[in-house]
């Protein structure tokens, strides 16, 4: 079962606001608003800079968009903004380490965002560093005791390490917060089911696929528990819905074959195998093998006795 965490970079409510101007014959001017808006004042160079690497970090040039803050640091070392996107385009390229130190500088220069710690503890939680991710989870909640996704992610550090009962608990949390949210109820599935209670997690699946009845990875949650509580048939029908949404997705073949020979349905499993296999699902290959070893077997005899004269 694919954990289904991914990189949630909650995006400052700091942008760049307006453009300042310098008078002919005159100093640089603050812009009032734009200082309280990023809590820092920058020169024109540095607003086209930071207009530019913006872009950039919205066109998915995250290298660019470094290059642009990084050249903003250069001038001003103690730009928050800067140091927050520049981390945020860092762990976009998998960078983790390199946005932890971005993150820290942000926060020693203003302790009291919640969005620096919970980015921080989604890359120490890429790097498996789950104690130092729940510490930062911890104090984006101790800020902003609404922040959804701060206990959403808590929830699966908890799971990780252990602690299915505190991460249920802060899925909980997470759903009084917004009961609308199909990833929160899919979430806490995802850890019922790896606490073994697997009709608990079919539940909170079908809650989740209830508000989203696009949401192929709860049809996939919910087929792996249905098809531990013996339900195959249940389970073979979660993972065709799965396939409907999302037919590149290699897993759901998988694990529609393993149910389909479960089944006796032989056939149907070895075209999931191979097919899965053809998607990139690893796991899938020795299967896929093995069926297509059987099938040229099989034209072979067929072959050999149709080109016999009796």
């Amino acid at each position: 079962m694919k954990k289904q965490l991914l990189i949630i970079a909650a995006s400052l409510s700091l942008i760049p606001v307006g453009n300042l101007f310098a008078q002919q014959n005159q100093t640089f001017i603050k812009n009032t608003e734009t200082v309280i808006a990023k809590n820092i004042s920058h020169n024109n160079h540095n607003e086209s800079l930071m207009e530019s690497g913006d872009k950039k970090y919205s066109s998915k040039d995250y290298r660019g968009a470094i290059t642009d803050y990084s050249k903003i640091l250069l001038n001003n070392p103690n730009d928050y903004y800067a140091l927050f996107q520049r981390a945020l385009s860092k762990s976009y390229l998998n960078d983790h380490e390199g946005a932890i130190q971005d993150y820290t500088r942000a926060i020693q220069i203003n302790p009291e965002k919640a969005s620096a710690f919970y980015n921080r503890g989604l890359s120490k939680d890429k790097l498996k560093d789950f104690y130092g991710a729940i510490s930062d989870y911890n104090k984006a909640i101790e800020i902003d005791d609404q922040h959804q996704k701060a206990f959403i992610n808590r929830g699966y550090a908890k799971s990780d390490i252990g602690d299915h009962k505190g991460a249920i608990k802060d899925l909980t949390s997470a759903i009084e917060i917004n009961p609308e949210d199909a990833y929160a109820y899919s979430a806490r599935g995802y850890v019922k089911e790896k606490a073994g209670d697997y009709y608990a997690a079919i539940s909170d699946y079908s809650k989740a696929i209830k508000i989203d009845p696009e949401d192929d990875y709860s049809f996939i949650g919910r087929a792996y528990s249905k098809g531990q509580i013996g339900d195959n048939n249940g389970a073979i029908n979660d993972f065709s819905n799965a396939i409907e949404i999302n037919s590149d997705d290699g897993f759901a073949f998988f694990g529609r074959a393993i149910y389909n020979n479960l089944e006796g349905n032989y056939n149907q499993a070895c075209q999931d195998w191979i097919k899965a296999s053809d998607l990139g699902y690893k796991n899938a290959n020795k299967k896929a093998n093995e069926c297509s070893n059987a099938g040229n077997v099989k034209e072979s005899i067929n072959s050999l006795l149709s080109s016999q004269n009796y």
